[in-house]
């Protein structure tokens, strides 16, 4: 399994096909990289002791290539859809989404009719996806089957082939959770979908099966109500579990608004992200998302929050008043003090 090379100075590869960036041309060559640092691990023992350098993780909310995206996408280019906020990519040692639909070259239902909420992407889009350095797409949502069976399995190969890590699945029935290396570091992601399912008992196994093995285990929840600018009590039940059973962080998507932000127990639960592609022009929630740096290590977390804006399905940096009122959803009365304050002040929050 591969991933795409893009951050030079602090440098990651797969112990597979490296696929690597430079000013815009991709090379498809197994020999680009002559040692690699990020390796896929399928048995992993004890973490290692290593040097406290931070882990640096970029978290998208909802990507969605289908509909009116995919017309745009053909009009412009897929490239053309993050050029305002390519800087945002550069800096990530990893970069994870939620991946809204399948890789599939079966015709689009939804551009023909957009009441028909089944969503298929170009192949096409694979490139753009590792353009934007995605490692890996959660697969735990409603829409990884919207196709059948055989479209979630071409969107696994579609992703495979671009040496995108694919993880989840709906109903949770398949490739629950994957693991790799950043610095020395084993991070391990789990994947829930409980927009299907309300059942989080095999969730919570896995991460307590895969806990001992990981230096950081972030769990990606989609679940909730669409367009809630609250989260659910069944949302906070699941969470706190996933916590309990020794997830670090919960990185909520499924909603398609930014929801508030939860502290439990020392962790941070990001119960909904919001979009960061897609076509819902509808309301202010819809087009107004989060992107969320996790900067780890030993001693503490520290989140940077980038609030972004859709306009005419390309994505920008959101302007400080849009900017203020996307991170102010984070924050309701629960929320302690000192990290509303920060997160309207600064942009960020750390955790210890």
């Amino acid at each position: 399994m591969g991933i795409l090379f893009k951050r030079l100075l602090h440098p990651i590869s797969v112990s597979a096909i490296f696929v690597v960036a430079l000013a815009g041309t991709y090379l498809y060559k197994p020999d680009i990289v002559s040692a690699p640092t990020l390796q896929v691990l399928s048995n992993i023992h004890e973490p290692r002791a290593v040097a406290l350098i931070p882990v640096r993780i970029l978290f998208l909310g909802d990507i969605m290539l289908d509909r009116s995206v995919a017309v745009r996408a053909k009009a412009v280019g897929y490239d053309a859809l993050t050029t305002k906020v390519e800087s945002m990519f550069t800096s990530a040692d990893a970069t994870v989404a939620n991946l809204e639909g399948t890789i599939t070259t079966n015709p689009s239902i939804s551009q023909v009719d957009h009441t028909k909420l089944q969503f298929t992407f170009n192949p096409a889009a694979v490139p753009f996806l590792q353009h934007i350095g995605i490692t890996a797409v959660s697969l735990s949502n409603n829409h990884a089957l919207d196709f059948g069976r055989s479209g979630y399995r071409a969107t696994k190969e579609f992703l495979k082939q671009g040496n995108i890590i694919a993880f989840g699945s709906p109903y949770n029935f398949d490739n629950p959770s994957t693991k790799f290396t950043i610095r020395g570091r084993n991070i391990c992601f789990v994947g829930y979908e409980g927009a299907y399912t309300f059942n989080a008992s095999s969730t919570e196994r896995e991460i307590a099966r895969l806990r001992p093995s990981c230096d950081l285990l972030i769990a990606t929840m989609h679940a909730g109500v669409e367009y809630d600018t609250g989260h659910t009590s069944e949302q906070r039940r699941v969470a706190r579990a996933f916590i309990d059973a020794g997830a670090d962080a919960i990185i909520g998507t499924h909603p398609h608004v930014v929801e508030p932000l939860e502290i439990y127990k020392g962790k941070a639960i990001f119960y909904s992200l919001g979009n960061f592609i897609f076509d819902q022009n509808f309301s202010f929630g819809t087009t107004h998302g989060l992107a969320v740096y996790m900067e780890w290590n030993e001693n503490e977390t520290a989140y940077e929050l980038v609030p972004i804006t859709i306009r005419g399905q390309e994505v920008t940096f959101s302007d400080n008043a849009e900017g203020l009122k996307t991170r102010s959803a984070l924050i309701d009365r629960e929320l302690p003090n000192d990290i509303s304050g920060a997160i309207l002040n600064t942009s960020s929050f750390t955790l210890k």
